[in-house]
């Protein structure tokens, strides 16, 4: 139940700020690139300073103009061999400049402003962008599009997950809004709170996040509140990319002391891929799905013949 080193990131930028396949077609979905004489406006050298932004880069068809990620961007494939230039907490400006972006895509960091301003005053586009929510995440596609000369792409893709959440909205529609929490981090335990793109994915995936009225984005509770509260199901993320039994193991082990919660009474303690369900971006048509499988599985029974 420990937090992955993605959704670290995840927890550590809001701080400080206040299937695979699914992927694949992402990726195929760009639109053909302009024609030489207007390739030349666009930017052709991309500096990405967040794994959700080079997850949109990428599936956008634009990873031959990334030049250099985050030391976290490690999906696809492909961005895990390209030059790193720090992390959230230790940006890397030497290597920022040595090489030579036209565009440096970050997310929002109150602490890096004066790094973000050095780079526009040296002549580099700098643009922030916002991954709280979910209308964030649209914006930051289309204006990734708009910035890339691949309008039409990145409408598409935005097109594909209002399509997502909407299909799972409606599977979920006759099910009982069951109170869920969304766990981030352990001992001290952190969860997923009000203004955050996860707990617009609980609502969409049929739940009521317990921690949906708190003031902070990710609020720390007390097991008393926890107890009080009652969650129908706990959800955490895998530490690795791909669930194991002995993380799933712990986790109902952990909970197992609090009988009378009811999520721990009626075995409903779920481990999601992090990467799906906590990077906003294309794969969270995959993470979406996932959510709701856990949360009303009755309402997905062909999938749970599938997986048995």
């Amino acid at each position: 139940m420990n937090p992955s080193k993605n959704f670290l990131l995840l927890l550590l930028s809001l701080t400080l700020l206040g299937s695979v396949s699914c992927a694949k077609e992402d990726r195929q979905a760009s639109v053909s690139p302009p024609d030489a004489q207007a390739e030349e406006l666009y930017p052709a050298r991309i500096v990405s300073m967040a794994p959700s932004i080079t997850e949109i880069l990428f599936a956008l068809g634009l990873g031959d103009r990334v030049v250099g990620v985050s030391d976290f961007c490690d999906y696809p494939p492909e961005a895990a061999k390209l030059p790193k230039v720090g992390g959230l907490v230790n940006p890397n400006m030497e290597a920022i400049i040595a090489l030579d972006p036209d565009l440096v895509l970050a997310v929002p960091n109150a602490t890096h402003e004066n790094l973000f301003r050095s780079l526009r005053q040296l002549g580099i586009k700098m643009l922030s962008l916002p991954n709280d929510t979910i209308n964030d995440l649209y914006g930051t596609i289309r204006a990734v599009g708009k910035e890339t000369a691949t309008e039409q792409a990145a409408e598409q893709m935005v097109e594909r997950l209002q399509a997502k959440f909407s299909e799972v909205s409606e599977k979920v529609a006759a099910g009982p809004r069951r109170r869920v929490m969304f766990v981030v981090g352990v001992d001290p335990l952190f969860v997923a709170g009000k203004g955050t793109f996860i707990n617009e994915l609980i609502g969409i995936a049929g739940g009521e996040n317990i921690a949906g009225d708190s003031l902070m984005k990710y609020p720390q509770l007390g097991i008393e509140e926890v107890v009080s509260r009652a969650p129908e199901v706990i959800l955490y993320t895998s530490l690795n990319f791909e669930l194991t039994g002995e993380q799933e193991k712990q986790a109902k082990k952990i909970w197992s002391a609090y009988s009378s919660i009811p999520a721990v009474q009626q075995d409903r303690i779920h481990g999601l891929v992090a990467d799906h369900v906590t990077l906003p971006g294309p794969r969270l048509q995959i993470g979406i799905e996932e959510m709701a499988r856990a949360i009303h599985p009755e309402a997905f029974p062909q999938a749970e013949r599938r997986r048995q």
